[in-house]
């Protein structure tokens, strides 16, 4: 299982890095302001060069601004140009539930990296997995499909959230398709067991999430006891070196 940090902060991706937990990052603009990235689409380049530089050859996920077809191919080309390591965000659907599969399609064939997101159904997924493998997607470059769990779980319960993941996961196995599963919208710690049990092979996690991941009440006992224990066993062992000096 794969940790993509949903993050655009060079500092938080920078530790996740450095704790070896960090195998991507996935951005979006909403995601760049709460960072404070300034300029519009300049300072958003800019910011994704960088953590493609920091993470490289990890891939960075960006996101396009579009649902015309037209406009997607053309933003999602010129992403493309910016790094090696860019991936494309692109819906399945248009805001209308009109199929993007046309420029995700365009995309994959001309050697574009692709995260399909915003996918809730089984058979979405399939038709997305579908589309990028006739494209010519790789196991070598694997391109991506983005299931929000979290947003199936508020609406039909997390039952269907699961089953969802679980059929998606089992019907790229059996016909060998190369796409990766992302689940988004991981909102709670249990989520990282749950899903990466039920066959995510990546999960994208905020900060936050991470940060209560790791932390458990019983664990920061348990750390103290350890650390008093051992400071008074050391103290023990000097007293006892005092003593035979003393003799």
């Amino acid at each position: 299982m794969k940790i993509f940090i949903d993050s655009a902060d060079l500092d938080e991706i920078r530790k996740y890095m450095s704790w070896g937990i960090c195998d991507g990052v996935t951005t979006n603009p909403t995601i760049c302001l709460k960072c404070g990235i300034e300029g519009g689409t300049e300072g958003i380049k800019q910011r994704t060069l960088e953590i493609a530089d920091l993470i490289y050859p990890r891939p960075v996920s960006v996101e396009v601004t579009s649902d015309i077809i037209s406009e997607v191919v053309a933003q999602g080309k010129e992403y493309a140009t910016w790094a090696e390591n860019i991936a494309v965000k692109v819906t399945i659907t248009d805001r209308y539930g009109e199929s993007m599969l046309p420029a995700i399609y365009r995309l994959v064939t001309d050697g574009v990296q692709v995260n399909v997101t915003a996918m809730m159904t089984t058979s979405q997924a399939i038709l997305a997995a579908k589309c990028m493998e006739s494209a010519g997607a790789t196991k070598e470059r694997p391109n991506f499909i983005s299931i929000f769990a979290g947003r199936i779980a508020d609406e039909h319960g997390v039952e269907q959230a699961a089953k969802v993941l679980r059929q998606t996961r089992e019907w790229l196995d059996l016909f060998d398709y190369s796409s990766e599963i992302i689940v988004g919208s991981i909102r709670r710690p249990e989520n990282v067991n749950s899903y990466a049990a039920l066959g995510a092979h990546i999960l994208t996690i905020p900060p936050d999430v991470l940060a209560k991941s790791l932390s458990a009440a019983r664990t920061r006992e348990t750390v103290t006891q350890f650390l008093t224990d051992a400071e008074k066993a050391l103290a023990a062992c000097r007293e006892m070196e005092l003593a035979q000096v003393a003799k």
